[in-house]
C-alpha cells in the first residue's frame, strides 16, 4: 500500500490560502446586500446573496473594512450626488481583496466602492417600496384624514432635547397658544430608527386617555445619506395606517423621503412644521375675531333698523290715535249726553220710591228700638234678683274648699280647711267633725 498523505489543519489552510492567492491575485468586484453591520475602529459585516423575489439567503461572505481604508470609502460616498450611507439591507458593489487566513478563515477586505452601482440599487429599492405602497393605496391613505381646525394636542416623535426638538417647541411657545405636546424620545438616525418610530406611532394611536389631534415626526438637518433611514417600508406603512394625521418634517429641502410622501402634510424643517400648526390655530382665531366683529356690526345694524322701525311705528300709531279720537269725539260726546239724560230720568222716577222706603224704615226702627229697650229693662231686673249679694244679705253664705264651692258634706273630710264667705267678710275654718246626713 502506498503511504497516504495526511494534512494538518494548518497545512490544509495554508494550501487553501495559496490556491486562493493564485486564483485571485488581484482585487475583484463583488456585489451583494449588507447584513450584520458592526461599526468600530474597523467595520465588519456580511455580504449576502438572496434568491430572486425572495428573502432566502443562498450565499454569504465575511467582509472587513479596515480603518486605513475608511477615509477613501467615506470620501467616495460624499462626493457622489444623492449620497448614501453604508447600512444594513442596501445592495453595494465593492472592490475586495480575497483573503484566507489559516486561523480566521475566508474573508473579503474592502478596498473601494462603486457608488454609482449602489445609488442605482438604492434608487431601485426606493422605487420598489413606493410602487408597493401605491398599489396598496397607502400613499394617499393618511392624507384622506381630516386635520382638526384646532390641532392643539400633538404627539411628537423626535430625539428629546435635540436641536429639532428645541426649534419645534420654541416655535409653539412663541405663539402663546395652549399647545399640549406628548413626546416619544426616538433615534432619528441609525439602525434603531425603524423600530423606534414604528413603536412611537403605534403608542400614540393606542392612547386611551386622550385622542391626539396630530402626530409630528421631525429631526434636524443632515446629509442626504441620513434621509435614507426614512425611505423605510415599515415606517411608511405605520404612517399610512395611522388613524391620526401625521406631519413629516425630517429636515431636507431638496430630496423627499418616502416618509414625506405617505404623511398627511410634509414640511421642510421642525420650525416650519410648528409654524404650520400655529398658522392653523391663527386662522381659526382670526376667523373667530372676524365673526365676532361681524356679529357686533350686524347686531348694531339690526338694532339701528329696529329702532327706526319702532320710531316710525310710534309716529304712525300716534297719528292714527289722534285721527281715531278726532273722528269719534262727537260720537263719544253724544253717548255721554244720552247716558246723563237716562240717569236723570231714572233718578226722577225712583226719588218717590226712596222717600216712601225711608219713612217705612224710620217707623220700623222706632218699634225695634222700643221693644229692645223694654227687653233690656226686664233682663236688668232679673239680674238684680239673681245677684248672689242679695242672697248673702238675707243671711246665707258660700262655703269653698280650695276654689271649689261645697254643696254637700260628701265633699268634705275631717281636718279640711274651708272658707266661708258672708255678705260682709269671710272666715277660714277647720273641719273637726262631720255629722251624718240624717
Amino acid at each position: 500500500m502506498s503511504k497516504e498523505k495526511v494534512f494538518t489543519v494548518l497545512e490544509l489552510n495554508a494550501t487553501v490560502q495559496e490556491l486562493i492567492q493564485i486564483a485571485f491575485p488581484q482585487s475583484i468586484w463583488v456585489c451583494g446586500e449588507i447584513q450584520g453591520l458592526r461599526r468600530g475602529n474597523h467595520t465588519y459585516f456580511e455580504l449576502v446573496q438572496k434568491e430572486a423575489e425572495a428573502d432566502n439567503i443562498v450565499a454569504k461572505a465575511k467582509m472587513a473594512l479596515f480603518a486605513n481604508r475608511k477615509p477613501l470609502i467615506e470620501r467616495r460616498i460624499k462626493e457622489v450626488e444623492g449620497g448614501f450611507q453604508l447600512k444594513n439591507d442596501i445592495e453595494v458593489k465593492l472592490l475586495c481583496e480575497v483573503r484566507f487566513h489559516p486561523l480566521y478563515g475566508y474573508s473579503l477586505i474592502v478596498v473601494d466602492i462603486d457608488t454609482v452601482y449602489t445609488l442605482g440599487k438604492v434608487a431601485q429599492n426606493r422605487l420598489k417600496i413606493i410602487e408597493d405602497l401605491r398599489s396598496r393605496g397607502l400613499l394617499e391613505k393618511n392624507k384622506l384624514l381630516t386635520l382638526p381646525s384646532l390641532p392643539l394636542r400633538i404627539g411628537l416623535i423626535t430625539a428629546y432635547n435635540s436641536a429639532a426638538y428645541k426649534d419645534f417647541i420654541n416655535e409653539l411657545k412663541n405663539s402663546k397658544y395652549s399647545f399640549k405636546v406628548l413626546i416619544d424620545n426616538c433615534h432619528m438616525q441609525g439602525k434603531a430608527v425603524e423600530s423606534d418610530v414604528t413603536k412611537a406611532l403605534s403608542s400614540f394611536n393606542n392612547l386611551s386617555s386622550q385622542k391626539l389631534d396630530v402626530i409630528v415626526i421631525t429631526r434636524g438637518g443632515g446629509s442626504t445619506a441620513d434621509l435614507a433611514y426614512f425611505d423605510n417600508k415599515k415606517i411608511a406603512e405605520s404612517i399610512a395606517n395611522s388613524s391620526i394625521p401625521v406631519i413629516s418634517a425630517i429636515g431636507h429641502q431638496i430630496n423627499t423621503a418616502i416618509t414625506d410622501m405617505v404623511s398627511h402634510t410634509f414640511c421642510i424643517t421642525p420650525t416650519k412644521a410648528a409654524g404650520f400648526l400655529v398658522e392653523k390655530i391663527r386662522d381659526v382665531a382670526e376667523s373667530l375675531d372676524y365673526l365676532e366683529k361681524e356679529i357686533v356690526r350686524r347686531s348694531e345694524d339690526l338694532i339701528f333698523d329696529k329702532k327706526n322701525q319702532l320710531k316710525n311705528l310710534a309716529i304712525k300709531t300716534e297719528s292714527l290715535s289722534l285721527r281715531y279720537f278726532r273722528v269719534h269725539r262727537d260720537v263719544l260726546r253724544d253717548k255721554k249726553h244720552n247716558i246723563v239724560s237716562a240717569l236723570k230720568i231714572v233718578v226722577t222716577k225712583n226719588r218717590e220710591f226712596f222717600k216712601r222706603s225711608l219713612g217705612v224704615l224710620n217707623s220700623s226702627l222706632d218699634k225695634i228700638f222700643n221693644n229692645s229697650r223694654d227687653q233690656l229693662k226686664y233682663l236688668d231686673q232679673k239680674i238684680k234678683i239673681l245677684n248672689p249679694e242679695n242672697t248673702l244679705k238675707r243671711g246665707y253664705s258660700i262655703t269653698l274648699k280650695g276654689e271649689k264651692s261645697v254643696k254637700s258634706i260628701d265633699d268634705l273630710e275631717e281636718n279640711d280647711l274651708i272658707k266661708t264667705i258672708f255678705y260682709k267678710g269671710s272666715v277660714v275654718s277647720e273641719v273637726k267633725r262631720i255629722k251624718d246626713k240624717g
